[in-house]
């Protein structure tokens, strides 16, 4: 029973693609109102990053920044790619937050050939919901492969993170099968106290106030939406459907975590381990839910968590 909702839910996650080029007038008109579609391969960099670039050009005009790299060794090298999903509830945030939160980071992938884009997702708000905000993500995507020349990507080197509501969403795009995978395949994905499970006896371990959140993703309790909770996290791809990416995955949870439980990231990471998909967990304490290491620099964290990128870059 579970399966075939799983495959349903494929199903419908593969409409809103399709949906979501539709409201950008098509795959064709979506090149042609992206900024500076052409494809010519950029001799030097002459500026360091581009902030509020239009991904999406409707009612919301959703944006994004795009921090090149700092250093390049050979002017000929693709850089590789890293998307950071900011985190909010589903219903706030801003792009910018993964810069502030994580420029330790962020710095130091410049510096080796990364190229960095933070997407504005829509919010869980009125009538849309988590497949609109999982939609923004893959015309995010799509945007980055029209303008694969002029960003001079890598496409075999893409990898995704987030924190929060944004590690939900990063695990979810890294597992749920769509279009955009088969042009940008995930090698690897970073989860920073995100939730990746709301079912069984884990949902009832979150606080008030994140039930509260969880029940306005989905429009409703757990009883009212039981298929669209189970759908809905990351946990069920691995749990349920049979053919999965081994999508190498990085948690960083805080072990007294008072907004998403560490257990969110323990029974995803085992989960994980049991099917052979390579794993890592960092425990953190004295962050909290608050990840936030340009704040409280944490070096042998950082290199950990930098190695893990470059291990699967």
């Amino acid at each position: 029973m579970y399966i075939k909702k799983i495959v349903l839910f494929v199903l419908l996650l593969n409409f809103i693609f399709l949906f979501a080029c539709e409201n950008s007038n098509d795959l064709n008109n979506l090149r042609e109102s992206t900024e500076s579609t052409e494809t010519v391969k950029p001799q030097k960099i002459e500026y360091l990053q581009e902030l509020g670039v239009v991904y999406v050009r409707n009612d919301s005009n959703l944006k994004m920044d795009i921090y090149y790299p700092t250093k390049i060794k050979n002017i000929d090298d693709k850089y590789k790619l890293i998307m950071m999903l900011h985190g909010g509830g589903w219903i706030a945030g801003d792009k910018t937050q993964p810069m502030y939160m994580f420029k330790p980071i962020i710095d130091e992938l410049r510096e080796n050939g990364y190229i960095v884009v933070m997407p504005q997702y829509s919010y869980a708000l009125n009538e849309n919901n988590l497949y609109g905000i999982l939609g923004d993500i893959n015309i995010a995507f799509l945007y980055l492969y029209e303008n694969r020349e002029k960003y001079n990507i890598d496409l075999d080197s893409i990898g995704i993170m987030g924190y929060s509501a944004g590690a939900h969403l990063a695990m979810l795009h890294s597992y749920i099968p769509n279009e955009t995978k088969d042009f940008m395949d995930i090698k690897y994905c970073l989860s920073f106290a995100g939730p990746s499970k709301f079912y069984g006896d884990e949902l009832f371990e979150y606080p008030e106030t994140t039930l509260y959140l969880i029940e306005n993703l989905f429009n409703g309790t757990y009883e009212e939406k039981e298929e669209e909770y189970i759908q809905g996290s990351p946990y069920a791809y691995l749990e349920f459907y049979e053919y999965i990416e081994k999508v190498p995955l990085l948690f960083i949870h805080d072990e007294y975590d008072n907004v998403v439980p560490f257990n969110q990231s323990q029974v995803m990471c085992d989960k994980a381990v049991e099917l052979g998909i390579d794993c890592e967990l960092i425990k953190l304490n004295g962050f909290y839910h608050q990840i936030d290491f340009n704040y409280y620099k944490n070096d042998e964290i950082i290199n950990t968590i930098l190695d893990f990128i470059y291990k699967y870059s």
